[in-house]
């Protein structure tokens, strides 16, 4: 097993309320890297723009349950400065989020992206042509600007709260997937500088 160089990799995930996509991304991504590159390789977070201390929705419970992961003790947290200005990498739901966080701190603009957004930017990235997987991260926003980021269309999360349950688990399996995803071209990263 290959661990990273340093301190912990440090990913924060963020949503709306910090009670269901950002809660689910934390565990998920928790267990797929934990898994692959040790427990204390990677500290993962998550938090969001809502009411503090509240629980996840039942069906994140239940539908993490199905997984094997309990989230049930978790409270959603505020995103705050110190929070996004730590993370080495801030996988958001929705553009809004980014943009939110950028306004906490505007060198996290650089750190901040969607799930999707994230898997987009890694797929069309040279890899080889950086050292070290918190190098390649900021190297995916490089060319991006604040202004051509409001404009232009980008990939987000779809917020499953108050779905049918069927509809419900078809996004949690969306998520899954980009979260193997995101965990796989972690791991890479890190295999290719160790």
């Amino acid at each position: 097993m290959t661990t990273i160089e340093g301190p912990p990799l440090r990913i924060l995930t963020v949503c709306s309320h910090n009670r269901t996509r950002s809660v689910m991304i934390e565990a998920m991504l928790t267990s797929m890297l934990r898994e692959r590159l040790g427990e204390d390789s990677v500290d993962i977070r998550s938090s969001g723009f809502g009411p503090v201390g509240l629980p996840p929705i039942d069906e994140a419970v239940e539908a993490m349950r199905r997984r094997g992961l309990d989230v049930s003790s978790h409270r959603s947290s505020a995103t705050t400065r110190e929070l996004v200005e730590r993370a080495d990498l801030i996988l958001a739901a929705e553009r809004q989020h980014v943009v939110k966080i950028a306004a906490l701190s505007p060198d996290a603009f650089r750190q901040a992206m969607t799930l999707p957004e994230f898997l987009d930017a890694a797929a069309s990235s040279a890899s080889d042509e950086v050292d070290g997987v918190r190098s390649w991260m900021r190297s995916l926003t490089r060319q991006r600007t604040a202004s051509a980021y409001l404009r232009e269309p980008v990939p987000e999360v779809a917020d499953p709260t108050g779905s049918a349950t069927r509809a419900f688990e078809a996004a949690v399996v969306t998520i899954e997937q980009q979260c193997r995803e995101v965990a796989a071209l972690l791991v890479g990263q890190v295999y290719r500088s160790g």
